[in-house]
């Protein structure tokens, strides 16, 4: 990218985040100073720049850097989170919080990014809102979602038990199911299990399930808005969902742009 295309995407950037605000003289000084400090690392020749949003409270903080720095191992690649870069250093606020800082940051930092990776395990916090401005047009073609135990994915054949395995959990974990439609739900999947040559018994899925449940401590609960919003970038083929730790690391390793180099030791190398 030039010179004048890095001017003409950060005045894109602010046009959107600011609209008709007109900020003092020393808020546009700091800005460009941030800028220049915090951007040029997601434009370096040959390297790919991730942007990664989830939450920080309690433990939703592990899934969030867990991405990061799964996103970040290639030597070719950075993964910046937006609430980790500093602040802007504005005076619109008198002292306050900022109300521009977040959208200023979101905005110039999407604009730069050649992927934007978004996860989501519940449906309070701000990455709720953040989830709505990634659906936007300058930023829809370059997000994926990673929402944990997310039941919607598209119909596919079953290829192993474990694939119905999958759905069932799926299925189990489904906050826009009730009772009946989850027991529906479950039986067809049997049915169509069974009409692609996978013997699977409801005893089984029923055992499956009851081990799961039993295993969780908690249960990811998503608002319909969350779910038509998952919907949509599963529709474009935006979206992986996740259930435990590895498979967190394997979804992001198969939205990233770039396959890791991975060696495959065996324990007796170990020895």
């Amino acid at each position: 990218m030039s010179p004048g295309d890095d001017r003409r995407c950060v005045h894109a950037a602010l046009q959107r985040a600011l609209a008709d605000v007109q900020l003092p003289s020393e808020d546009y000084t700091a800005i460009r100073t941030w800028v220049n400090e915090e951007l040029p690392q997601l434009q370096a020749a040959g390297y790919t720049a991730y942007v990664v949003f989830g939450s920080y409270r309690g433990s939703y903080h592990r899934s969030l850097r867990i991405s990061q720095y799964e996103l970040a191992k290639p030597t070719t690649a950075t993964a910046v989170v937006l609430g980790d870069t500093p602040p802007l250093g504005l005076t619109i606020g008198r002292g306050r919080t900022d109300p521009l800082e977040f959208e200023i940051k979101f905005h110039l930092l999407t604009e730069f990014a050649d992927r934007n990776v978004a996860i989501y395990e519940k449906d309070s916090g701000g990455e709720a809102v953040e989830l709505g401005l990634l659906r936007h047009d300058h930023c829809f073609r370059r997000t994926v979602v990673l929402p944990r135990d997310y039941y919607g994915l598209g119909r596919r054949r079953f290829e192993t038990k474990d694939d119905v395995f999958e759905i069932a959990r799926h299925v189990a974990f489904a906050d826009d199911l009730d009772d009946g439609q989850r027991k529906a739900e479950l039986r067809g999947l049997i049915a169509t299990a069974r009409d692609d040559g996978i013997d699977v018994t409801e005893h089984e899925l029923t055992a499956f399930l009851e081990d799961e449940l039993a295993s969780r401590d908690d249960e990811p609960s998503y608002s319909w808005v969350h779910l038509a919003l998952f919907r949509r970038f599963e529709e474009d083929g935006r979206c992986r969902t996740w259930h435990t730790e590895p498979d967190l690391r394997a979804a992001v390793d198969d939205v990233a742009l770039g396959a890791s180099p991975r060696w495959e030791l065996e324990a007796d190398d170990l020895d």
